[in-house]
């Protein structure tokens, strides 16, 4: 059992989400820039020679960025709450407690949202080519803006967790409770 989030909780909770997002941002946005530069200073081609191309790799981007945005945090997380470092969320049991399940429904939710966005953006953003200086800052905005969106809601989900009886600190309190009372 997880005690209902009071005030001071509240501002704690709010400031542990923004920590997780600034992180997750620029972790992000450093590792697009560095997996593009690698890339494509390497002479492979980039994929701005046609909308199409870009839109598929923005696509890709989002996929993959929210995929990670979701599964590491909320590891995260869950470790946090399972050693006491944070008190989770009272939440009712439900599918989003799988994490996999959970990964892959907002990895392609980011990703129809990103690639609906850019669709409507880069056409009058982009010009006829990209310089290299132009595309990894618009690989750099894509990974930060991904995880701004999507790592707030990764934690948020999991500070609410169900954990299996015995592994959340409450759970852990009401157990040692329990076997100071035996004879």
């Amino acid at each position: 059992m997880s005690l209902k989030s009071t005030g001071s909780m509240r501002r704690e909770y709010i400031r542990y989400i923004a920590l997780e997002t600034a992180i997750g941002m620029a972790i992000n946005a450093t590792l697009s820039v560095g997996l593009a530069y690698a890339m494509f200073e390497a002479h492979v081609p980039m994929p701005v020679e046609s909308l199409a191309l870009l839109l598929r790799d923005v696509g890709t981007q989002c996929f993959i960025v929210a995929l990670m945005s979701v599964l590491v945090p909320t590891l995260l997380t869950r470790r946090r709450c399972k050693v006491g470092a944070l008190q989770s969320l009272d939440r009712r049991a439900s599918w989003l407690d799988n994490l996999l399940l959970r990964s892959v429904l907002i990895a392609a939710c980011a990703t129809v949202i990103g690639v609906a966005l850019s669709c409507a953006i880069l056409p009058r953003l982009a010009p006829a080519r990209f310089t290299i200086n132009a595309y990894l800052a618009l690989k750099a905005a894509v990974g930060a803006i991904v995880a701004f969106t999507v790592t707030p809601i990764a934690v948020h989900l999991g500070l609410g967790d169900s954990t299996p009886i015995g592994s959340a600190p409450a759970c852990s309190a009401i157990t040692e409770t329990m076997s100071d009372q035996r004879p």
